[in-house]
């Protein structure tokens, strides 16, 4: 087996390769997969969630592809989403029964991941700085994320580390709500102040990226984590404020000049994957055949639905939304339930912040699909496996804390009831003669 050192570094290396670069996370994925099936010699678990989900993706896209074959620069479509559901199903096992991470190692591992976000962030804002000082700098680095953008259309919108403004904004809420998290575990007053000024920072990035999905997704993420520290008139009150907020100031939502005829090719797009979705309702038609079925359509080529939901139905079936559906029910109720049983704040807040992450990237997907690219759908998986495997060791399985105090407990009772045995038997026996011996009531039998 692998010694622990190089099992948390390797998982350094795959939170670090969601911030770097859009090509890492396939290859780091591929790591843990090979590492596993390689090393990896004791019982596998299938029926658990979230494997079983993915597992049911991949027999449908078996099936889909049979039922519908397609081709993609002659490879076969339905390779992709085998091979990648098949990755997270292996990165599911990696971390439930080689990682095995208790929780404070969770929250080390996303507090250092929180940090590492700022990559991101000053990516995206150099983008927006034309600076010859640091052109002349960071000019390679910066080439080869101008070079590697995913844009449909060109624009000066910030792309950051992923090549697309909306995955950029879909990474940096997911650091901003973090950085909430950090604010209500710090300690320190200068850390609390720090992980405000971050806080900040990553908002500040996503309006260089010039999302608007991603402030919904932000607020959704927020008003998720707020409500799962159990403050829930202080929720309701900073919902209604935003609300407000948006209503009196309108000219604060990002490209406001462009909102109806964004709102317009949406709907297009939207009317059109509802229309393949009717042709192909059972197994769909797999992601990139979806474009191409748009493309003979509507006229022109997208990549997805621009919505996570439709997204999921077209091209994986009503079977495929069901699945999805039950995993999305399934974590929210798992991370809640996980809340419940924490027995310190860190820990409820903890799964708060996964739950939000989870969340705040659906919330995005109302008028995306970012979770379909590879570093986003890492970010959103990882969050989904981490609430499964920590909700199962603090509620299925017996923690150490816990069999700690159990046998604390048991061992004081037992000190007690020996205790009071010898009081009984002291106040029954030799106790009462000394007594009557003190106060001269005590008769020598003849």
């Amino acid at each position: 087996m692998i010694n622990r050192t190089a099992i948390n570094w390797l998982m350094l290396g795959l939170f670090i390769s969601i911030v770097v670069s859009t090509f890492l996370p396939p290859v780091m994925l591929a790591i843990v997969g090979i590492l596993m099936l390689a090393a990896y010699r004791d019982k596998w678990t299938v029926n658990e969630w979230p494997e079983k989900i993915y597992i049911g993706f991949i027999v449908l896209s078996c099936i889909s592809w049979v039922y519908n074959p397609s081709w993609f620069y002659w490879v076969p479509i339905g390779i992709i989403p085998i091979v990648m559901f098949g990755l997270y199903f292996l990165l599911s096992q990696w971390v439930r029964h080689v990682v095995k991470w208790s929780w404070p190692e969770v929250q080390r591992a996303y507090l250092i991941f929180w940090l590492a976000g700022l990559y991101v962030a000053l990516i995206v804002i150099i983008q927006q700085i034309d600076w010859h000082v640091i052109n002349n700098l960071l000019g390679p680095l910066m080439d080869f994320y101008s070079d590697h953008r995913w844009e449909s259309e060109h624009s000066v919108r910030s792309v950051g580390t992923s090549g697309n403004s909306n995955l950029a904004a879909a990474l940096l809420i997911c650091f901003a709500l973090m950085s909430i998290y950090a604010m209500s575990i710090l300690k320190k007053p200068w850390q609390k102040i720090g992980a405000f000024a971050v806080f900040v920072l990553y908002c500040a990035a996503i309006w260089c990226t010039g999302s608007r999905g991603a402030w919904v997704g932000l607020v959704i993420g927020m008003i998720v984590q707020l409500w799962m520290t159990g403050h829930r008139k202080r929720t309701v009150t900073i919902t209604l404020a935003i609300l407000l907020f948006v209503y009196l100031f309108p000219q604060f939502i990002p490209r406001k000049e462009s909102l109806y005829a964004t709102i317009e090719v949406r709907l297009k797009v939207w009317l059109t994957a509802l229309d393949i979705f009717k042709e192909n309702w059972l197994f769909g038609v797999l992601p990139l055949h979806f474009g191409q079925l748009f493309a003979k359509i509507a006229g022109f080529y997208v990549w997805h639905a621009h919505n996570i939901f439709l997204g999921v139905a077209s091209e994986y079936g009503i079977i495929g939304l069901g699945l999805f559906l039950a995993l999305v029910f399934m974590t929210i109720r798992r991370a809640r339930r996980w809340r419940k049983q924490a027995n310190q704040k860190e820990e409820k807040r903890l799964a708060g912040m996964l739950l939000s992450l989870t969340i705040a990237l659906l919330g995005h997907g109302m008028y995306d699909y970012p979770i379909i690219a590879p570093q986003v759908g890492l970010m959103f998986m990882l969050s989904v496996i981490m609430i499964h495997t920590q909700y199962e060791r603090r509620c299925l399985c017996k923690p150490i804390w816990d069999e700690r105090s159990k046998a604390q407990a048991s061992e004081w009772t037992i000190m007690k009831r020996m205790l009071s045995a010898a009081v009984v038997w002291l106040k029954g026996g030799p106790l009462r003669v000394l007594v009557d011996l003190v106060g001269g009531n005590y008769r020598k039998r003849a």
